[in-house]
């Protein structure tokens, strides 16, 4: 009985402006086997992979995942019925941690069962071999780690079919085995692998079939063990080649070195020198987290070391990226998406960032010769790409990588530092990348190239040097550079040392540092110690009625900034929120007047909230769905609400009944009731942000957009959502502005906007989204609160109810991006 077809798809067309993606593709994969899915970078591979996954919409065609067909553009659907996906660039959402990660990718179904996750959570990490926490943020992690758990994210839900997308692309050799056992045992238990690879040996190795894309047309399906790789590579690419590598043409061994490095020492490295001939290719290997990766920063002025670089016997200024450059050292980042590319800037402006100076005259650059340079580098390097003028962001990464060398090689290196240089990039275009590299050593530089893959550095490499505990142990040359030295060196070498691999109490010191309970800690200390200080200088700044009145002008504040907080955290603003609280209270001036009721005023706060959850519905739409700017949106929003306020009440009028404001005001001891619900609120709020779909999933967006999506992410209804909530609870807050006010003022809430953005800046939350809390928000309101009350107390002046919050903030984002930026740092190993 033959295997049953898990996945299906069927004449699958999909189309862009002037690009026919797929044309007509169809594939089927059964269950059981490993099925490699090849082409070049560009051939129509993401395309696939995403209409299967349901995150790309095709024109036509059907996708079909065990026997049931996928709607259209659904890839929670996708996901239910049994389709999982570890994508080269992982979908993983870094400012939430390892479980939130886990527990946001499964089904609706699933994450309502995982109450107590836990165990759950520890259960799928292990069964992927990873040794990290469950509570560390995914940013913090290194690549290969996050390639973890998108592995255990995709087996968490014992899928049908499982697509990995350039998986070992971050993995070393170990890591790469470990991954090949993990397949071997789901393929046995019935899973169907679709493996994308540009490493042909590793296809050959692990795959039974090998479908070819090119030019988004389907080349056919072949039984693995009956191509070769050469036959592979002109399905691949459309013609032949004889070589992968071009041939070694030796170089001056007398000559003097071109690149001189003494004694670097610094993060992972422990006094490493190496030299370098004009001519020479010098790979570094080693299993990752040895300083291979901190030597070739290092070099490029990109890590704060001790030692000396040279290059042509001059001392190159150490730690400074200019200066290398200025010394003839360029360097290609590994990670061309966060170091290398602008990737909202064209081919063009990437092609030329680094020849400016080359192309102007007294500062004004000649559009002229940029363009001529730029139609010269896509001629000869073939680049695919409609015009010089397209983003990089929408080019293939094999055409991403090509625009990077030709930015190298026009800045004519002495030295040229190549960091996993052919980095998802597919093996057509890795055969043209490595010409280039050997061009450039032909030319006289000096090349120095980092790579995982060792067949990479047999075939290019003059001399490959072995890390291990930030040293080099191993240098092998000539016949003696084999993939068996190199892999056995790299293994047999000491491994990291603990302190790197588990950072030990100060790497759990650096975890809690960048975590979100930190800043309430570190604003606890300042509110703190001005209240020691000034009640120091006055001592009736800790009286009743004194902690009364603070807590009370905090109460409307509070809310407030929570609401900003909603929308922050989708990587959004909304800067009428002042006027909308101002609104709020000319509002209610019309139902609170001498002799209301409470019933008229019920009315009136009723009719309040209902026009902040317009107000919030109408910011949401016009950015999410007409694409509006947030700044520009909620900028008009805040002079419209202006405009409405002095239509109402063109002077403070309509005075509040005082039974209304006797009661709004009411305190248990110094402690009033409306700061009580506005802490109760802040705990209701924060729990919900931890531990709701909601909560998660307007972080994963203000996280990452792209990857939440793919996870299924009802992006445009989460954040019009957000906006709604931030302005119905900005409306409580206009409530007990109201009671602060006591008249219907048109202009009362104005200075809100400000202050609660520095509320939520003070509260350790990111401007870009995805970090925040609650609770810290509270504590930065409560700050900026008993600034304005110290200013008072101690007779400052009103300038300094400014300053000190504008400096506060500053201060406060320092620290938290210092700790955040460190803790990532560490994990990347830098």
């Amino acid at each position: 009985m033959s295997a049953r077809p898990v996945l299906k798809l069927s004449n699958i067309v999909k189309t862009y402006p002037g690009v026919r993606a797929l044309d007509s593709v169809s594939l089927e994969v059964v269950e059981g086997e490993v099925h490699a899915l090849l082409g070049e970078n560009g051939a129509g591979k993401s395309t696939l992979i995403g209409i299967a996954a349901g995150s790309v919409r095709p024109d036509s065609g059907t996708v079909e995942i065990g026997q049931a067909v996928l709607p259209v553009g659904e890839p929670a659907t996708a996901q239910r019925l049994g389709l999982s996906v570890v994508y080269q660039h992982p979908a993983t959402l870094k400012d939430l941690t390892v479980a939130e990660n886990l527990i946001y990718s499964i089904p609706g179904e699933l994450r309502q069962t995982q109450l107590n996750p836990n165990d759950w959570v520890d259960e799928k990490l292990a069964a992927v071999g990873a040794t990290f926490s469950r509570d560390a943020r995914v940013g913090e992690l290194s690549a290969a780690e996050r390639q973890l758990v998108e592995l255990a994210k995709a087996l968490a839900v014992r899928p049908k079919v499982l697509i990995l997308d350039e998986p070992t692309e971050a993995l070393n050799s170990a890591e790469i085995e470990v991954l090949f056992e993990k397949i071997e045992a789901i393929r046995k238990e019935g899973t169907a692998v679709v493996y994308i690879s540009h490493r042909l040996p590793e296809v050959q190795r692990i795959a039974d079939r090998i479908s070819v894309l090119r030019d988004g047309k389907m080349q056919g399906c072949f039984p693995a063990s009956g191509v070769t790789e050469k036959e592979i590579l002109s399905l691949i690419i459309g013609r032949t080649f004889e070589a992968a590598f071009p041939d070694k043409p030796g170089f001056d061994t007398d000559a003097d070195p071109i690149l001189t490095v003494s004694k670097l020492r610094g993060g992972k490295l422990r006094g490493v020198s190496l030299d370098v001939k004009p001519g020479e290719v010098v790979g570094l290997a080693g299993v990752e987290g040895n300083g291979q990766a901190d030597f070739i920063r290092a070099i490029a002025g990109l890590q704060k070391v001790s030692g000396d670089v040279s290059v042509n016997g001059g001392k190159v200024s150490g730690s400074d990226p200019a200066a290398a450059q200025d010394a003839g050292i360029i360097y290609l980042p590994g990670d061309r998406h966060n170091e290398g590319a602008f990737m909202g800037l064209s081919v063009e402006q990437n092609g030329s960032m680094l020849v400016l100076d080359r192309m102007a005259s007294m500062g004004v650059l000649s559009p002229r010769e940029e363009r001529s340079h730029s139609q010269g580098f896509i001629r000869d390097l073939r680049v695919k790409t409609d015009s010089p003028d397209t983003q990089i962001g929408s080019l293939s990464g094999g055409n991403q990588q090509k625009v990077m060398y030709a930015r190298s090689i026009a800045a004519k290196p002495k030295v040229f530092l190549a960091d996993q240089p052919t980095s998802g990039v597919d093996a057509g275009a890795r055969v043209e990348l490595y010409n280039l590299l050997r061009q450039v050593s032909g030319e006289g530089a000096g090349v120095v190239v980092l790579s995982s893959d060792a067949i990479e550095l047999v075939g290019l490499c003059d001399r490959v040097v072995i890390f291990s505990r930030g040293s080099i142990v191993t240098e092998l040359t000539g016949d003696d550079i084999t993939e068996k030295n190199i892999t056995g060196a790299a293994v047999n070498a000491a491994e990291t040392t603990h302190e790197t691999e588990t950072g030990g109490g100060f790497g759990r010191w650096r975890r809690f540092a960048s975590g979100d309970i930190f800043p309430i800690l570190v604003l606890a200390a300042i509110i703190l110690a001005l209240a020691m200080y000034t009640a120091g200088m006055n001592d009736r700044f800790l009286s009743g009625r004194s902690i009364n009145g603070m807590l009370f002008l905090a109460s409307a504040l509070g809310f407030i900034a929570m609401g900003q907080l909603c929308v922050m955290l989708t990587g959004g603003i909304d800067l009428s929120v002042g006027p909308l609280a101002g609104f709020v209270v000319v509002i209610l001036s019309f139902f609170a007047g001498d002799g209301a009721s409470f019933a008229q005023f019920g009315v009136g706060m009723a009719i309040a909230l209902l026009a902040a959850g317009c107000v919030g519905l109408t910011n949401g739409l016009l950015i999410r769905k007409l694409k509006f700017s947030p700044l520009i949106t909620t900028l008009a929003m805040f002079i419209a609400l202006q405009g409405f306020s002095l239509l109402l009440r063109s002077v403070p009028d309509g005075f509040f009944d005082r039974q209304i404001i006797r009661t709004m005001t009411t305190a248990i001891g110094p402690v009033p009731v409306i700061f009580i619900i506005t802490v109760i609120a802040a705990l209701a709020l924060e729990y919900a942000l931890r531990n709701t779909l909601f909560g998660l999933e307007l972080r994963a967006i203000g996280s990452d957009e792209d990857s939440a999506r793919k996870l299924g992410a009802s992006a445009d209804r989460t954040v019009i959502l957000g906006y709604v909530a931030c302005s119905v609870l900005t409306g409580i807050g206009g409530i007990f502005l109201s009671a602060q006010i006591g008249v219907g003022d048109p202009t009362v809430g104005q200075n809100y906007t400000l202050q609660s953005i520095a509320a939520v800046v003070l509260g350790g939350a990111s401007i870009f989204g995805g970090r925040g809390s609650f609770l810290s928000v509270i504590a930065g309101v409560l700050l900026i609160q008993e600034i304005t009350s110290i200013s008072a107390f101690l007779r400052l002046g009103t300038a300094w109810q400014y300053w000190l919050p504008g400096l506060l903030t500053l201060a406060s984002a320092a620290i938290y991006a210092r700790a955040r930026g460190s803790a990532s740092r560490s994990a990347l190993g830098y």
